[in-house]
């Protein structure tokens, strides 16, 4: 029996990196347009004092907390909602064949389900996308981004392109206006490769979309694509500490001469510095004379007594 055997390619080399590709369509100005209506089916509760009046208890019951919040299911934020409708499921007609719409109702509560469908109005951006923010914050880490005045979007320091530079204010500059205008103060700007001031506008692509609870933040890159690698940290330490060269090789380089561990010699002292240095005793004879001097003192003390 033959057996087909087939090598795994090769991932040698340098290879660009892929960028997801726009999942919403992309408008005549390059930007990604992804509002999108979303028309859902939901299976709602209505309490006893809308029995009445479905239509407006379901709107103040459920859709309306939903506005400005991240919906799962749709996978974006409800801007608004609309053509809210009954299910045909619940309907049905009287004894006089009037269509009628009815509800489920269980024993051990008094609010009633049914099934209604509506559209509703998603902002849905995905990774890949291409989006316009406003710049409101700027500092050496990272660049804050306002999308459509309500978003937030953040620019960290390795996805803003390494020939751009940010310049710092001074002290005294932004405590004036920061007394002047009332606004937060500002820690600086970032400059292009031609030392033009970045404001205003940015346009940005999109790395990632985070929805914690029910806030959805973004996070960008202004990176072409296939230049992610040499914008990460390690790289820019190698290039700016080697100037460019050998830089990403990889290769251990090895020197044939070692180091010289350098010896001190320390000059011997001389004779007589030794000499002076040892302490010296008292001999046999002055220790005698000290012990006799000391009997002498205590005979004559026996003595007197």
């Amino acid at each position: 029996m033959a057996v087909e055997t087939k090598k795994r390619a090769s991932h040698e080399g340098s290879i660009p990196a892929k960028r997801a590709k726009p999942a919403n369509p992309v408008n005549k100005d390059g930007v990604s347009e992804c509002f999108k209506k979303f028309t859902t089916e939901l299976y709602v509760s209505l309490a006893p004092c809308f029995i009445n009046d479905p239509i407006n208890g379901i709107k103040a019951q459920h859709l309306d907390p939903l506005v400005m919040t991240y919906f799962p299911k749709a996978k974006g934020v409800v801007i608004a909602y609309s053509n809210l409708k009954l299910s045909p499921e619940n309907k049905t007609t009287d004894t006089d064949d009037n269509p009628i719409y009815v509800s489920t109702v269980s024993n051990s509560s008094p609010f009633t389900y049914l099934w209604v469908t509506v559209d509703l109005l998603i902002w849905q951006p995905n990774a890949g996308d291409i989006i316009e923010g406003y710049s409101y914050m700027q500092t050496a880490s990272h660049i804050g981004l306002l999308v459509h005045d309500t978003f937030n979007a953040t620019i960290k320091k390795f996805n803003i392109p390494a020939e751009w530079r940010f310049v710092p204010s001074q002290v005294d500059e932004y405590a004036e206006t920061e007394q002047e205008t009332g606004k937060f103060k500002s820690f600086g700007y970032w400059v292009d490769e031609n030392d033009v001031k970045i404001e205003g506008k940015i346009k940005f692509t999109v790395k990632s979309v985070h929805a914690s609870g029910r806030v959805v933040s973004l996070a960008g890159t202004l990176i072409k694509p296939g230049s992610e690698k040499d914008a990460q940290p390690v790289i820019r330490e190698r290039r700016s500490s080697n100037g460019g060269v050998n830089g990403s090789t990889g290769k251990h380089k090895k020197f044939d001469e070692e180091d010289v561990p350098t010896v001190t010699e320390i000059p011997e002292p001389e004779s007589e510095s030794v000499e002076s240095a040892i302490p010296t005793y008292i001999n046999s004879e002055e220790e005698a004379e000290d012990g006799a001097i000391v009997n002498n003192s205590d005979s004559e003390e026996s003595e007197s007594d």
